[in-house]
């Protein structure tokens, strides 16, 4: 009995942590919740576990999106410029927010040497490059596509080729 028991609870917490959540979800999201993946706006997949790089700052000696101590013993307070460029372990993927207005991402990563927690508010930090997404953003998209187009132009590669790689693009670029 206490195996199966055991082995009851151990599915249940499987389902409520093995989940993703994905950008495009969030509007129609019900309630918030903890995920082990994440699929961005940038069409990045981030999950526990993985390393972000932090970016530069959205003002000139803080993060606007990005704060180091967890609120409860150290309290929060905005990262300091000194930490761009540092990779940060992803601990936790949630989502919070309501109903009224609107869910988001946020993540829990490890902090400086492991001394601090960080906690960032995903696509806005994402969006104003205070952190390095995995996916393209929209000038590396335009970029690719242009590299695309001078290829097909010099006859290195097929109009169907250049439409396929716009195709996979266009998804980027705003």
């Amino acid at each position: 009995m206490k195996q199966l028991l055991f082995l009851f609870s151990l599915t249940i917490c499987n389902i409520a942590y093995s989940q993703e959540v994905k950008y495009s979800d969030l509007a129609s999201i019900k309630q918030r919740g903890e995920f082990t993946s994440y699929v961005g706006s940038d069409g990045g997949v981030y999950r526990i576990g993985d390393k972000i790089r932090i970016g530069v700052p959205s003002s000139n000696k803080t993060f606007a999106f990005i704060w180091e101590g967890d609120g409860i013993l150290v309290p929060m307070t905005p990262l300091n410029a000194v930490s761009s460029g540092q990779e940060s372990e992803i601990k936790r993927i949630f989502v919070v927010g309501n109903k009224r207005t609107g869910y988001s991402v946020s993540m829990r990563t490890k902090g400086f040497i492991g001394l601090s927690n960080y906690t960032i508010q995903f696509e806005n930090a994402l969006a104003v490059g205070e952190i390095k997404g995995f996916g393209m953003t929209s000038d590396d998209a335009l970029a690719e596509l242009k590299k695309a187009k001078d290829k097909l132009d010099l006859g290195l590669i097929t109009q169907e080729q250049f439409d396929q790689i716009k195709a996979e693009m266009i998804k980027f670029i705003k």
